[in-house]
């Protein structure tokens, strides 16, 4: 490939283009970055390629002859195949091999998609981003194999990467009908996916895309849809009494706070000696007398703080809360401020 002085081209594995301003010695170049024309770096000559979209060089340019680029097919993709059986399998996985450059920094990644069960499969993958679509790959995965997909640049996980996977299983009858999943690739949980690959050895970012490959059957669930037709509903009796008190108080309501931390350092002193069935009894308590307190001030909702541990004192205040004529509903759902730690109960 001719180079010259004034030649603009693009680094390989970055994208990044950039003008010749020297010619070095061992096959090295200087290079201009067009992003930040204040900085020159020296790259070798096979990480460079031309860029056809610039301009053509002057007649003027001095050229130096480079080392020729042979025209050939690409090589076919590699496929790893393990030797030993994998004891609990994944399914079909995605992995990034961090693939570093001479001063260590990872700019691209291998792409593999790993098969560590004993099924075979033919495959439909496609690697993209907003801008352009990345890898496109049919072909057949064996069984405990690594198939090689391509590259991915680092950089094009600023560019809302996803990736499509379709595949159908090979089995003796034929094929399956196809399954498919499709990953969004977010850069943090990204950065946070590094484990050793199956059957590669090395340490990846990896994602599950497939881990089931029996077709669904969907005959018992419209069996119990039938079923759930055909029985009549019970009517539930009004419980007597059910209904909100009124507030009596004004300026007790106004100074309520609705929300009771029922862990139990927070209720009483001494409570080392306690044991677990003695600590639930007295939570308890402390909620009941909380819920009727704001019952009685006429409070629209409260909320009981309980954590996210074992659950144990959830459930009990659930089979409390089921059963209290003033309590309208009550829910443990996501809150802003209290996570999935509390329950809200409304009057």
């Amino acid at each position: 490939m001719l180079y010259a002085i004034g030649t603009k081209v693009r680094l390989r594995f970055t994208g990044e283009r950039g003008t010749i301003t020297g010619i070095l010695e061992d096959g090295m170049l200087m290079v201009r970055l067009e992003n930040d024309p204040d900085f020159e770096i020296p790259t070798f000559e096979e990480d460079l390629s031309r860029d056809e979209a610039a301009e053509p060089v002057s007649a003027g340019a001095k050229f130096i002859m480079g080392k020729p680029e042979p025209k050939q097919e690409a090589p076919p993709a590699r496929r790893i195949q393990s030797q030993y059986k994998i004891l609990k399998p994944k399914g079909l996985q995605l992995a990034f091999e961090p693939m570093p450059g001479r001063d260590g920094t990872v700019s691209r990644y291998k792409v593999w998609l790993l098969n560590d069960t004993q099924e075979e499969f033919l495959m439909e993958f496609d690697l993209y981003t907003n801008s352009r679509d990345i890898l496109v790959v049919d072909d057949k995965i064996l069984a405990n194999t690594a198939l090689e997909l391509g590259d991915f640049l680092s950089d094009d996980l600023n560019d809302a990467p996803e990736a499509f996977l379709r595949v159908r299983r090979i089995t003796t009858a034929g094929l399956d009908e196809p399954l498919e999943h499709t990953l969004r690739i977010k850069p943090k949980q990204f950065f946070n996916s590094l484990l050793t690959a199956p059957i590669l050895n090395v340490l990846a970012y990896q994602y599950v895309m497939l881990d089931s490959f029996t077709p669904q059957s969907t005959s018992s669930t419209e069996d119990l849809r039938e079923y759930a037709k055909q029985q009549p509903r019970k009517r539930v009796a009004p419980v007597q009494n059910a209904r909100p008190y009124k507030a009596f108080d004004p300026e007790a309501l106004a100074n309520f706070d609705p929300e009771i931390d029922l862990h139990i350092q927070h209720l009483i002193n001494g409570y080392a000696r306690l044991d677990k069935g003695e600590i639930l009894r007295i939570q308890l308590q402390h909620a009941q007398r909380f819920v009727e307190k704001a019952a009685r001030l006429g409070a629209p909702r409260v909320f009981l703080i309980h954590g996210v541990g074992e659950g144990k004192l959830k459930d009990a205040l659930a089979a409390q809360l089921k059963d209290n004529p003033y309590v309208a509903k009550f829910k443990n759902e996501y809150h802003h401020k209290y996570g999935y730690g509390a329950t809200e109960v409304i009057f």
